[in-house]
Parts: structure tokens; sequence; C-alpha cells
């Protein structure tokens, strides 16, 4: 968005949706508007980027204290469908959508019903997390989603002394690399921040 895209960011997880709580929405943006002519949903904007998170809309959220959902699979990728395109996104250059993790029925609405271009695999070091993150790879692959980064997050840290700890084990990310046929140029480790 600072380069000039038209950036729109969807928070796709409807059992733990975090964007509320990180990004700071500017006064007045809840509860979120429906227009009337369109019954689109009003999605806030900050930095350029226009928001849209079932924790804006769900019970509760306008005033903080959004409640939690208790729906089945198929309802969720309804609900996410109905955010998708129940939302005035506008014209887009990008829009990024925050899947919730795993291989289930959001992954699969998105990518039957509206077509994913592209993917970034975000895992942590954990060597339990390697199955769960080939599982989704393999589903990436099924759906013919090109997956164009891998990202390992809270991959390690620096004390003061500059020394670097792994405070959840040794990196996984060569091995996911070599399984998702990522260039290691593609590949990123971010510090526990």
């Amino acid at each position: 968005a600072r380069m000039g895209g038209r950036v729109g960011l969807l928070d796709a997880d409807v059992h733990g949706p975090s964007l509320p709580q990180l990004v700071s929405l500017p006064e007045g943006s809840l509860p979120i508007v429906q227009r009337a002519g369109s019954k689109l949903l009003e999605p806030p904007v900050v930095g350029g980027v226009k928001l849209m998170s079932y924790g804006y809309i769900a019970q509760g959220a306008s005033a903080g204290a959004a409640r939690g959902s208790a729906m089945r699979g198929p309802m969720v990728g309804k609900v996410v469908a109905q955010m998708l395109s129940g939302t005035q996104w506008g014209e887009l250059d990008y829009l990024i959508v925050d899947m919730p993790p795993g291989t289930g029925d959001v992954q699969l609405t998105l990518s039957q019903t509206y077509g994913i271009s592209a993917a970034v695999v975000v895992s942590t070091p954990q060597r339990v997390v390697l199955a769960d993150v080939r599982k989704g790879i393999d589903v990436l692959n099924e759906l013919r989603v090109p997956i164009v980064s891998l990202v390992e997050n809270f991959a390690y840290f620096r004390d003061e002394s500059g020394r670097s700890h792994l405070p959840f084990g040794p990196s996984q990310l060569d091995a996911i690399r070599e399984y998702a046929g990522v260039a290691e140029a593609g590949a990123f480790r971010l510090p526990l921040e």
C-alpha cells in the first residue's frame, strides 16, 4: 500500500480472528456499516489497507468484546465467503487472505470458489509442525495453488550480547523448502519479537 498498491486484507480465521488484536482501528470504525444500496460491508482502512475480519462483525465486536463462534466447517466456509464477497473492496491490486491453520473448509472454499493466485506458507520451527505443513503443501499442490514463499515464524531470538537462541528447536525451513520446491531466495526465518 505504501508503494501505491490497492490492498485488502481478509482475516479468514473465524474461530480465532487475530486482526482485531494486531491492528488498532481508527476511532469510529466499529460497528462496521452495511451500504444501503449495495448491501456490502464498508471495511475499515488502516495505512491504506482495507481490512475485514470476523472479529469486526461478530456479536459484541463493536463494543470490543467479540464472542467466540461455535460453527462447524461448512458454516465457517460460508461465513468466510460472505466476508469476501460481501465486503466493499473496490478495485484491488492485492487481496491478502490470512487463512486459519490446517487444510479445512476455508482453504477449499476460497480455492475452489474464488481461486487463489499464490500462497505464502507460514510455519514455526517445531518438528511436529513439519507433518502439518506438508499436508498443507499437498493440499495447495492438489488445488494447483503455487507456493511463492515460505516463512518460518518465531525461528530465533537474540539476547543482549547478540547470541542467537532457538526457543522452539532447530529450523525446519530447509526440509519444508525442499518438500515444497521453493527456491532458497523465497524462504525466510523471522525472529521472535
